[in-house]
């Protein structure tokens, strides 16, 4: 009886924490442009680059191709210590919407470790616009990405807006678990902000206005963590404009970018967010993520002991049923939604893989593996 009841003091929580997850979810209302929309507002367009000659020119190009209009669009591209032909990608491109700094010909804004923030307050500093739009150089932009963004961040009159980012795979069962996690996600990251109950953004797909990261102070405070970009931000933002922070519901909204290729490259991404997560004045999404961890750990550990016959495999049953209906109610949401509905024939073994995930994303935590964007020095990354 006692481990019935602590499979169902597992069960209930989770079953809960979805179905809260889709109310509010529902309650994020869709932004949809009207059809005689016309942008009116300056934006700057902020790309920060390190070592992306193999994908800055499409994504540059895609940018240079928005419906927006031509003549209020800025574009700043900060190069940040790369190595490769980053830089002369850009150059070749030719247009003279695009300004280009080096990051290291900056030193007064450069932060140890913290080369992205440091590219990003380098930008903002640059631009001559109050919406900044900030995306990175392996993004994939619709014609309709900017014309969606500004007018969400028009219409509510948001501080800070953060819109959706989805995977493109390579239909392997890898590409297409992290094509779903991501779904998932961003369902998360819009019920998340409508709720209040936590704050998730990401720098691929972010806007905000300058003079609110110029009131908070852009990353002040930040600056120890390598990444975070996002999620620093967002949470500083909440805290200055509790009432102008949204989530861009709309696939035209969306930029794609690619999955990762391979489970070191994933694990590593994974690590380097955890990180950053520690240094957030709110723990709620990291306790959720912990919960949720846990949950997979104990679904697991009671398959073992049931097939050993040490414990009913009642438990086991009640955790796993609770488990795949709700993941199944939340992943069916967000792939209509983002239409992506072929990725529900991978229900089943992805719900597999994904346990095998969380397991060694764990582990991996545990004995203190590190995550990317680690460098040894300004000029090469680790």
């Amino acid at each position: 009886m006692t481990v019935v009841l602590i499979a169902l003091g597992f069960a209930l929580p989770y079953l809960l924490l979805q179905a809260y997850y889709l109310f509010y979810w529902h309650k994020t209302k869709p932004v949809s442009i009207p059809s005689d929309y016309i942008g009116s507002a300056s934006v700057t367009i902020v790309v920060v680059a390190h070592n992306e000659s193999k994908s800055i020119t499409s994504c540059l190009q895609g940018i240079l191709q928005q419906a927006y209009p031509a003549h209020l669009m800025e574009i700043i591209v900060i190069d940040d210590h790369s190595t490769d032909a980053t830089i002369d990608e850009v150059q070749k491109i030719g247009s003279e919407r695009i300004a280009l700094y080096n990051l290291k010909d900056y030193p007064e804004y450069i932060k140890a470790t913290a080369y992205k923030k440091s590219s990003i307050t380098l930008a903002v500093d640059k631009s001559t616009s109050e919406y900044i739009v900030i995306t990175d150089a392996d993004c994939v932009h619709s014609s309709q990405w900017l014309n969606t963004v500004v007018y969400g961040l028009e219409k509510n009159q948001n501080a800070f807006q953060t819109a959706p980012v989805i995977l493109d795979g390579n239909n392997s069962l890898l590409s297409e678990m992290q094509e779903t996690e991501q779904l998932v996600l961003m369902l998360i990251t819009a019920a998340g902000i409508t709720s209040g109950l936590h704050d998730i953004a990401n720098g691929a797909n972010m806007a905000f206005r300058k003079s609110a990261f110029l009131q908070v102070d852009g990353y002040a405070g930040n600056e120890q963590f390598a990444s975070g970009d996002d999620m620093f931000l967002i949470e500083k933002m909440r805290k200055a404009f509790p009432g102008n922070i949204a989530f861009n519901k709309s696939i035209n909204a969306s930029v794609s970018t690619q999955a990762k290729k391979n489970w070191s490259s994933l694990i590593k991404q994974r690590l380097r967010w955890a990180g950053k997560n520690k240094g957030l004045e709110s723990q709620t999404i990291n306790r959720i993520w912990a919960f949720v961890g846990l949950y997979h750990f104990i679904l697991l550990f009671s398959l073992a002991a049931s097939l050993f016959n040490l414990i009913s495999p009642i438990p086991f049953i009640i955790l796993f049923v609770v488990k795949w209906f709700a993941d199944f109610l939340v992943i069916t949401t967000a792939a209509s939604f983002f239409r992506k509905t072929s990725l529900l024939k991978y229900f089943v073994p992805l719900q597999f893989l994904y346990s095998y995930y969380i397991l060694r994303l764990g582990l991996s935590m545990v004995i203190g593996k590190k995550g990317d964007w680690v460098r040894t020095s300004q000029n090469s990354p680790d």
